[in-house]
C-alpha cells in the first residue's frame, strides 16, 4: 500500500489533487491528475482540458499552450514566443527568467549552457539578460525589441492583444493603454470590462411551452408566456419597438407573437420548417431558415396569416442546410450557419445580396450562432467538434479568430452575448450556461427547470437606437416588404 504525502483541492473545480510518494528516493514526486485535467511539464500543477490552448497561461511554465496552433495559423506551426520569453528547441516558449539559472527548463535543455556565463554588455535601453546563445536585451511590459535589437518600442496592445485588452473600446499609450466603453455603458472597477446601464438586463429563454425572463443581475425568474403544455416553443426573438415575442411553434409549423403589454396574440405565417427566426426590428421583417429546402426567408412583422403564404425567399440556392441565424438591424446585415457536408459561416445583405464566406474551415456543426455588437465580433458553438469560436467582423476575417475546444459541450441549441460573457441553451443538461466570452472559462449553470430549453436572446433593454438604412422611412416606399441592401 501507498501512503499520501500531501494533497491539495483545485478552488476552481474542487478537484483533489495529491502527490504520489516516490518508489525510490532518488525519483521526483509528480503530481497525479485525474482524466479531466492535463499535467503541466513541471509535473507540479494539474489544468482542466478546457483551459489547454485557451489563450490564456494556467500553467506556471506555459505548457498548457505550447504547441497550440489558431485555426489561422500553419497546422502544426506552433505560436511565436513572446518578447519577455526565451524559444526552446522544440518550439515551446519558456520565461526568460528561467534562462539561465543553472536548471534546464526546456525539454530539450536548450535554455542552458552555451554563453550563459558571458557578461551582459550591451547598450540596451532597457534590460540586459543572459542566454546560451550570449546577451541579449528585453524590454518592460508594454515595450518590445526594435528591428536593431537594442532598442525598446511600444506595443499597440489594442491591436496585439484584441479580446485580451479590452472588452468595448481601446486606446493605446505608451508602455500601456486604457479601455472605454460606448453609450449606455459604464466601465468596470477593473478597468477592462464594460456594464449595461438602465434597466436589468435579462435573458429570454424558451422552455418547453413557456417563455421566461432571467434577470442577470438579480436572478429572478418570471414566466412570460406558456402555449398549450403539449407544443414545444422552439427558437425565439423579441422586438424592442413594439415589445412583443414571436417564437417558431414546431408542432404547429407556425411563427406566432404575443404582446408584453397588451397579451394580445397572433399568427404571422404557418408551414414554416425552421431551425431559428430572427427579427429585423429596424426594417419590421422577421427572418427564418429552411434547412431542408436550403433557403432564407423573411415576413413583415405586421403581416396576418390568412391562409396565403406571404413570405418571400432572400436566399436560395448554394446553401447547404442554413442553420441558425442572427441579424444586425442597425448595419442592414444577417448572418447565418450551414450545418452539411460542408459547414460554413456567411454573411449578406439582409436584401440576400453581397453574400459573404466568412469562414469555410475549422467547422463541425455550427448550430448556435450570437452577435456581440459593442464588439463586433460573431460567436459560434459548435456541437460536433466541441468548441467555442469567434471572429470579428470588422474585414480582419480568419486573422482575428479564435477556437477554444472545451470538454463541456453537449447540445448546444441557441446562444446570445451580454456584456463579458457567452450564454447557451443546451438540451442534453436542461440548462441555460455561461462562460466567459474571451477566455470559455468560470462556466456555470444559470438557469435549469424541468423540460428542454431551446430559444434563446438577450433582449434589449433600454432605448432602442435609431435605425438609419433604406427601409426605415415609411418602408422604404415599398407597398409590403422592404429588404434593406446597406
Amino acid at each position: 500500500a501507498h501512503s499520501v504525502c500531501s494533497a491539495r483541492v483545485d478552488i476552481r473545480s474542487g478537484d483533489l489533487y495529491w502527490l504520489a510518494p516516490a518508489r525510490r528516493s532518488t525519483a521526483v514526486p509528480r503530481l497525479s491528475c485525474p482524466r479531466t485535467h492535463m499535467l503541466c511539464r513541471d509535473g507540479t500543477e494539474c489544468v482542466a482540458h478546457e483551459y489547454v490552448c485557451d489563450g490564456e497561461k494556467d500553467c506556471v511554465d506555459g505548457s498548457d499552450e505550447d504547441g497550440c496552433a489558431q485555426l489561422c495559423d500553419t497546422p502544426g506551426q506552433s505560436a511565436p514566443c513572446q518578447s519577455q520569453e526565451y524559444p526552446c528547441g522544440l518550439g515551446t516558449c519558456l520565461n526568460f527568467s528561467l534562462v539561465c539559472d543553472g536548471r534546464r527548463d526546456c525539454a530539450d535543455g536548450s535554455d542552458e549552457g552555451g554563453n550563459c556565463s558571458v557578461p551582459c554588455g550591451l547598450p540596451c535601453s532597457h534590460l540586459c539578460l543572459r542566454s546560451p546563445q550570449g546577451p541579449r536585451c528585453q524590454c518592460i511590459l508594454g515595450y518590445q525589441l526594435a528591428e536593431d535589437g537594442v532598442f525598446c518600442v511600444d506595443v499597440d496592445e489594442c491591436k496585439e492583444q484584441r479580446e485580451g485588452a479590452c472588452s468595448q473600446t481601446c486606446l493605446n499609450a505608451p508602455g500601456g493603454y486604457s479601455c472605454g466603453c460606448l453609450p449606455g455603458y459604464i466601465l468596470e472597477p477593473d478597468g477592462h470590462a464594460c456594464k449595461l446601464t438602465g434597466p436589468e438586463p435579462m435573458l429570454l429563454v424558451a422552455v418547453q411551452s413557456e417563455v421566461l425572463s432571467y434577470g442577470l443581475r438579480s436572478g429572478h425568474e418570471k414566466v412570460l408566456l406558456a402555449t398549450d403544455k403539449e407544443r414545444v416553443i422552439f427558437s425565439l426573438d423579441y422586438d424592442p419597438v413594439e415589445r412583443k415575442i414571436f417564437w417558431l411553434d414546431l408542432g404547429t409549423e407556425s411563427i406566432r407573437w404575443q404582446g408584453l403589454d397588451s397579451g394580445k396574440k397572433g399568427t404571422l405565417v404557418k408551414g414554416v420548417r425552421s431551425d431559428c427566426i430572427a427579427v429585423d426590428w429596424v426594417g419590421r421583417n422577421l427572418y427564418w431558415t429552411d434547412g431542408a429546402a436550403g433557403q432564407v426567408l423573411a415576413i413583415h412583422l405586421g403581416a396576418t396569416w390568412r391562409g396565403i403564404p406571404d413570405y418571400t425567399v432572400v436566399l436560395d440556392g448554394n446553401l447547404d442546410r442554413p442553420h441558425s441565424l442572427v441579424l444586425q438591424p442597425l448595419a442592414g446585415l444577417l448572418y447565418w450557419s450551414e450545418v452539411g457536408s460542408h459547414p460554413r459561416l456567411m454573411e449578406a445583405t439582409m436584401d440576400g445580396s453581397r453574400r459573404y464566406t466568412l469562414l469555410d474551415r475549422g467547422l463541425g456543426w455550427p448550430t448556435a450562432l450570437a452577435l456581440d455588437l459593442p464588439a463586433w465580433r460573431i460567436f459560434w458553438l459548435d456541437e460536433k467538434l466541441g468548441s467555442l469560436g469567434s471572429m470579428h467582423l470588422d474585414g480582419t476575417g480568419c486573422a482575428h479568430t479564435q477556437v477554444l475546444q472545451v470538454s463541456w459541450m453537449r447540445s448546444p441549441f441557441a446562444a446570445a452575448v451580454c456584456e463579458g460573457a457567452l450564454y447557451w441553451s443546451d438540451r442534453s443538461t436542461w440548462a441555460v450556461q455561461r462562460v466567459d466570452k474571451d477566455t470559455g472559462k468560470n462556466r456555470t449553470a444559470v438557469l435549469k427547470r424541468q423540460g428542454q430549453p431551446h430559444g434563446l436572446q438577450a433582449p434589449q433593454t433600454g432605448a432602442v437606437p435609431a435605425g438609419t438604412h433604406g427601409c426605415v422611412e415609411s418602408n422604404g416606399g415599398c407597398a409590403q416588404l422592404c429588404l434593406p441592401n446597406a
